[in-house]
C-alpha cells in the first residue's frame, strides 16, 4: 500500500488543507484512503468525513506498539494511508520529540512531505527545508509542498530540484480550502460544505500526485494485526454525536463496541434515545441549547445508568454553565458548577490514577486536556480520578454521582482498562 505523512515547518503552514486536498485526488483515482492524524486532535479529524473521519495516532497516549496495532487495524483493505502530523515535525512532548509527527513517523517507518508557508520566502525555504531533512537521518523526509506560493516560487522549485529535492506541489492561496476558526481550533468538519471533486481537481493541478504514490509505497512486516472485533450485543451504549458532542476518538469507539451496541443519536435534532449506559464525549456545550438533552440525561442518571463523560461532556452533567455571564441550567446530576472563561485553562497531556472504585475504569490512564473553562465543584464532591494536570480541581478528576462519572480529562482507552461491572446492575 502507499502511506506518508504530511508535516509541517510549524503549526499554521497548511498541513490540513494539503492533506484534505491529497486525500481527494487519491479517492478520485479510485483508492481507498484511510486519513490519520498526529495527536489528541478532534477537530482535525472532521474534516476527512468526505472520505472517512481519521483516526488519531498518539505516541503518549497509546504508546508505541497501540500506534503501530491501530495503524494495521485501519488501514486493513485500504490502498493509501495519509497521515496528518501536529504542530512543527518535531514538536513533541516536554521540549523533546517524543509523541511528535517525526516519532510517529520513525515508529511506522513511512517518509514524510514537509509543507512549507513560503509567503515572503525566497531562499531561505532552502536553508530551512535543509534544517529539517538534516536533523534526524532517521526520518525520510521525502519533499517539499509549498503552500501560499507566487508564481515566483515555480523558479524556487527549481533551485530545490537543482539541489536533489523533491518538490511534489506548488500552491496558490485558495478560499475553497479555507475553514474559520474558534476557541478549540477549526470550525468542524460537519459545520463546512466542501466539493471534494472539486477540490481534488485543484490538488492535481497543483500537486504531484504520481510523484507521491512514487515515493509512498510501503509494506508492513512485522506487525501483528489486531484480531477482528465482534461488535457487543443485547447491551445498548447510547452515545450524542452531533455539533454539540463530536470529541470521541474513533478507537475509543472501536473498544467501546466490545462492551455494547453503539447508538448513535443527535440532542441538537431532539433526539433522545434510551439505552443501558451512556458515553458523552467533548465539543461545543456552550454553543446550544442542550436543555432537553439535559433533562433527559439527569432522569437517566437518577434512575443508576452508568453516564461517562469527558469534558462536555462533564459539563452538560453539571448543575449549571455560565456563557458571557448569562447562566444556563444543565442536567443538575454531578454538584459542580462550570464558568467558560475568555482564556485558555488547560492544555496538555495528563497521565491518571484511578484512586476511587466506580463503574468504569481502574489503574492508571493517559489522556489529555483542553477547555476555556473553569469547575467549581462542591467540597464534599468524591472524585475518581488524581492527575498531574489540572483536572477539575487541584489535579482532582472525574467527579462521582450515582454510576455517573465526568471530569475534564479525555481519556484514550488503549492507556487505560475498561470494566466490564459498569453492566451489572442493567
Amino acid at each position: 500500500m502507499h502511506a506518508f505523512v504530511v508535516a509541517g515547518t510549524h503549526s499554521g503552514t497548511g498541513k490540513t488543507s494539503v492533506s484534505i486536498a491529497i486525500t481527494a485526488a487519491l479517492m478520485k483515482r479510485g483508492l481507498r484512503v484511510q486519513p490519520f492524524k498526529v495527536g489528541p486532535d478532534f477537530i482535525d479529524p472532521s474534516h476527512y468525513s468526505f472520505c472517512e473521519w481519521a483516526v488519531n495516532l498518539d505516541a503518549f497516549m497509546m504508546g508505541e506498539e497501540g500506534v503501530k496495532k491501530s495503524f494495521l487495524k485501519w488501514t486493513a483493505g485500504k490502498d493509501a494511508a495519509i497521515i496528518e502530523g501536529v504542530m512543527g515535525l518535531f514538536d513533541g512532548y516536554k521540549l523533546s520529540d517524543f509523541s511528535s509527527t517525526a516519532h510517529i513517523a520513525r515508529i511506522l517507518d513511512v517518509p514524510v512531505v514537509l509543507v512549507m508557508d513560503v509567503k515572503a520566502m525566497s531562499l531561505s525555504a532552502l536553508a530551512l527545508f535543509e534544517g529539517f531533512k538534516n536533523f534526524d537521518p532517521r526520518v525520510r523526509v521525502a519533499g517539499v509542498i509549498f503552500n501560499n506560493a507566487t508564481p515566483f516560487h515555480e523558479r524556487l522549485a527549481r533551485v530545490f530540484e537543482d539541489k536533489g529535492y523533491r518538490v511534489f506541489g506548488v500552491l496558490p492561496k485558495n478560499d475553497m480550502l479555507r475553514v474559520e476558526s474558534r476557541h478549540l481550533g477549526l470550525h468542524l468538519g460537519m459545520e463546512v460544505e466542501r466539493d471534494w471533486r472539486k477540490i481534488a481537481e485543484f490538488a492535481e493541478q497543483h500537486i504531484d500526485i504520481d510523484g507521491l504514490l512514487e515515493v509512498s509505497e510501503v509494506e508492513f512486516e512485522g506487525f501483528e494485526e489486531e484480531p477482528k472485533e465482534e461488535e457487543g450485543r443485547g447491551f445498548r451504549i447510547g452515545i450524542p454525536f452531533d455539533e454539540a458532542f463530536s470529541f470521541y476518538y474513533r478507537d475509543n469507539l472501536s473498544i467501546l463496541s466490545k462492551y455494547g451496541e453503539l447508538v448513535f443519536f443527535s440532542p441538537l435534532k431532539g433526539e433522545a434515545v434510551e439505552c443501558d449506559a451512556y458515553y458523552i464525549g467533548g465539543g461545543y456545550p456552550e454553543l446550544h441549547d442542550l436543555s432537553k438533552f439535559a433533562r433527559f440525561i439527569g432522569r437517566e442518571a437518577v434512575d443508576e445508568k452508568p453516564i461517562y463523560g469527558e469534558c462536555g461532556g462533564m459539563m452538560v452533567l453539571s448543575r449549571k454553565i455560565v456563557v458571557n455571564g448569562k447562566e444556563r441550567r444543565m442536567a443538575g446530576v454531578l454538584d459542580v458548577d462550570v464558568e467558560f472563561t475568555p482564556r485558555l485553562q488547560a492544555l496538555g497531556y495528563v497521565r491518571g490514577e484511578v484512586v476511587r472504585d466506580n463503574p468504569f475504569f481502574h489503574g492508571s490512564f493517559k489522556g489529555h486536556e483542553f477547555h476555556y473553562s473553569r469547575a467549581y465543584p462542591d467540597q464534599d464532591v468524591r472524585f475518581a480520578f488524581k492527575t498531574d494536570g489540572k483536572g477539575m480541581v487541584d489535579g482532582w478528576d472525574g467527579a462521582m454521582a450515582y454510576r455517573t462519572l465526568a471530569g475534564y480529562a479525555h481519556i484514550h482507552l488503549y492507556s487505560t482498562v475498561m470494566l466490564d461491572k459498569f453492566r451489572e446492575k442493567v
